[in-house]
């Protein structure tokens, strides 16, 4: 029968009336459950201190340089190829306790510090300057990722500069 004529007489209401049509009785779907673990980060003073050693006051202004491939090396120990923020700032030496044995006056002085880095290097070859804010990415060896940071820079005495033994302390800070 010619499905005009299905139409025109009714049929096809009463197979939709009477014939019985099944839905689906349950569905699912799928999701990928992810977790990115990271290495922790950690950063270790691989030399010691910067140390200027003893100078001289002639009465005159001087500027004495530590070149960073000289000065203190830090080892950056994380997640491979991830980035980290380097931040670090000058830093105020001060003589209080030196004046507080031996007398004399208070003063300071300014340590500029001058920061290479050398990837996955421990060695100091390669080396690029590191401004504070700079970004680095960790460098692949053995599953770990590496990044040298050395320290070097300069302290600016004054012609006038107090006498005493100037300390303080320095901050290399990293961040994912």
């Amino acid at each position: 029968m010619k499905l005009t004529k299905l139409l025109t007489s009714g049929s096809i209401l009463s197979l939709f009336l009477f014939t019985s049509i099944y839905g689906q009785s349950s569905a699912s779907a799928t999701a990928n459950v992810l977790a990115s673990l990271k290495k922790g980060l950690s950063i270790t003073n691989k030399t010691g201190d910067l140390n200027f050693g003893n100078i001289v006051l002639t009465g005159s202004a001087a500027t004495p340089l530590i070149t960073p491939d000289a000065g203190v090396q830090f080892e950056v120990v994380g997640h491979p190829g991830k980035t980290v923020t380097v931040t670090y700032s000058s830093v105020s030496l001060i003589n209080d306790a030196w004046v507080t044995s031996n007398g004399g006056t208070n003063d300071n002085l300014v340590f500029t510090p001058d920061v290479d880095e050398t990837s996955n290097n421990s060695t100091y070859t390669g080396a690029n300057n590191v401004t504070s804010g700079n970004t680095i990415p960790l460098a692949n060896n053995g599953g770990l990722g590496y990044l040298y940071l050395w320290l070097g820079g300069s302290i600016a005495i004054k012609a006038n500069q107090e006498q005493g033994d100037y300390v303080g302390t320095f901050t290399m800070n990293v961040a994912y």
